[in-house]
Order: C-alpha cells, then structure tokens, then sequence
C-alpha cells in the first residue's frame, strides 16, 4: 500500500507527525509514506524507512492554482492507493480534489474547529481537553484501516550531520568535558501573547543555581538580537545558540540538554519528541487545545489555572489581543515558580 500524505506547515504541526508516521510504518510493514512537506522540515523525519520525502517550496515553484495543478501532475506520476490530507487548507483541498477527479481516494483531518472555538470563545467557554493533535492524525490513519498507538519517545533522530555540528559547537565554547546542568531556554513563540517576557527571563537567570549552563535558542533576527543582550548581561551562565547553528545541529544539541524551558513552540515539541523533559509555559493558548508538549506530564505545564482567569484561553494559537490589556496569563506567573519547576522536574535523560 503506497500513501501520500499532505503536511506543509506550520513547523511544530510537521513535526507532530514524526511519531505518527513512525508508529504506523511500524505496524504495516506493507505501508509505503510518502510525505508532501516543505525543505525545511525534512530533517525531522530523518532515519525513517519506508517514508519518502517531497519537499515543495510553494513560493517559488508551484506558485497559485496554476502552480498546484503543476504540483498535482508531478505527484501522480506515482500512483497510490490513498490520499491522507493531514493539512486541510486551500492548497490541499484543491489538490485533493484534482487526485479524486483521477480516481484517488482521500481522507482528511477532522481538526475540531467548532470544539476550538468553544474553548476560545469570549463567553461560555466550553473547558475540556481536546484530542492531541497526534490523535487526530492517527484517527484519519485509522480511517483506511491503518490503526496504531505511539511508541515511546524520542521520536526524531538527530543526523550524523547534526550530530557532528553539535560536537564542534560544544568544543568551540569549551562545554565538552563540563560537568554543569544543561537548561535550553526558548523564550519565544510566534505570537506576543504567547511569550513569557525578556524581563522575567532574566529574572529567571538571577535566581538559577552557578552550575546551571543555559542555551538560548531562537528564530528571526530580531530573536537573535534580543537573546544577545540576555547573552551580554549573563555572559557566564549563557551561551547563544539561536542564529548560530542550522536546524539538524540544534536538533543534536537539545537531545544533549537536561531540561528544556519553552513557550507554547514548536521549540516545545522537538524538545519533547526529542525524549527531553520539557516544561513548558502557557498564557493566551491551553494545552486542552491538543497541542501539548507530547508525552509530558501535567506537572511539567505552567499557567494561570482557568479559575484564577476564566478568560484563558483567549485563542487557540496566541494571535488575538489580551481582553484585559494587562497580558495577566504571563505577567502572573513568578521567576520563582518556574526555578521550582526546572529544579524539581525529574531529569529522564
């Protein structure tokens, strides 16, 4: 059986896809994957039998609906059994329904989005955990006859490449032969109201024990700039990770650390699929929206509980303004309560 699955973005969803493509191939050794995803994204699923991966840059070669039918027409060189839509946007529907018109059978995703908007809604919020995203992956698996539970993490395998880009870091800023706790610190996410703030992050650094060596990983250059200034003013206790390595040497490197501190990330989820106790801190976004850190415990999640701000969630990806104005959700949270999570969290490294 030869499958084609869509999955284009957004990087932490990709990745969520890494132990449920593993799982499934697993179980079905008669099961062939290949994956329609972007370049940057194809390091995650290194080392994966049986899964082929097409990267596709959308913006320069398979541009608009004239572009997708290009796109269509090179994918159905191969012929396959199924089309497993784990995407659901335009760019899939359209293209799901040129592989249908040829005869293809296609499932698709049951994201939730009514459960979503219950959760995030301004009035009469409906708390409830809903299905990870990993369990809606394997339900629309499940729905050709292809059902399976994950294994245990990790999940992504770091590559040699990677691996040996690490190393070389690690001995460019003499950290080989240390003996120190290794802390990752990702204090970004795509949106503000996701963010714990710079100023409690350095609040957070004064209060770390001295053998304690924290790695700051990043994004954009905006993102890297601001981590340089954490860097300058605890240039003892830090060392500047983002901007500084491509994806496949961070990857080694945070397979490295002891704990990993994030935001509501993708930061979160490779640290975790990575099989590193993550803990992670939550403020307009809940992890009953199924985007938890996977295979966490509750006590590794931060935040205000829905009692103390029943406005919480706001959104399910951070990208609405605070009702409140006040950004309460992250303001609330103390440096102090967050030392007691890195330092009581047990390190299963």
């Amino acid at each position: 059986m030869r499958l084609l699955v869509f999955r284009f973005s957004a990087m932490g969803d990709v990745a969520l896809l890494v132990p449920v493509i593993r799982a499934v191939l697993a179980k079905y050794p008669q099961v062939q994957i290949d994956l329609v995803t972007r370049p940057k994204f194809t390091i995650f699923f290194h080392g994966i039998e049986r899964l082929s991966i097409i990267a596709i840059n959308f913006d320069q070669d398979y541009k608009g609906v004239a572009g997708l039918f290009k796109l269509y027409r090179h994918l159905n060189q191969q012929r396959y059994d199924y089309l497993i839509d784990q995407h659901q946007n335009l760019r899939t529907t359209l293209l799901k329904f040129y592989f249908q018109l040829s005869g293809i059978k296609a499932v698709t995703i049951n994201k939730g989005r009514s459960e979503k908007k219950a959760l995030t809604r301004v009035h009469n919020k409906i708390h409830r955990p809903l299905p990870h995203t990993t369990e809606r992956y394997l339900a629309t698996f499940s729905r050709i006859g292809l059902s399976t539970t994950l294994g245990a993490p990790p999940y992504i395998q770091a590559s040699q490449e990677g691996e040996i880009a690490a190393e070389a870091f690690l001995k460019a800023n003499t950290l080989l032969q240390t003996k120190q706790f290794w802390l990752g610190i990702a204090p970004f996410a795509q949106h503000e109201n996701k963010v714990w703030g710079l100023h409690k992050i350095k609040a957070l650094l004064t209060l770390l024990p001295s053998d304690v060596k924290v790695f700051l990983f990043g994004g954009g250059k905006k993102e890297c700039s601001l981590i340089e200034d954490i860097h300058q003013q605890f240039p003892q206790k830090t060392i500047v990770v983002a901007g500084k390595l491509p994806l496949a040497a961070e990857l080694a490197l945070i397979k490295k650390l002891d704990k990993m501190l994030t935001m509501d990330s993708s930061n979160m989820h490779l640290a975790a699929l990575l099989g590193v106790p993550t803990i992670s801190i939550w403020g307009a976004t809940h992890p009953y929206a199924g985007f938890s850190a996977l295979q966490q415990t509750e006590e590794n999640i931060i935040q205000i509980p829905l009692e103390q701000l029943p406005c919480r969630p706001c959104s399910v990806f951070g990208n609405k303004p605070c009702l409140r104005g006040d950004k309460a959700c992250m303001e609330w949270i103390e440096p102090a309560q967050v030392l007691a999570k890195v330092i009581a969290t047990p390190n299963t490294n």
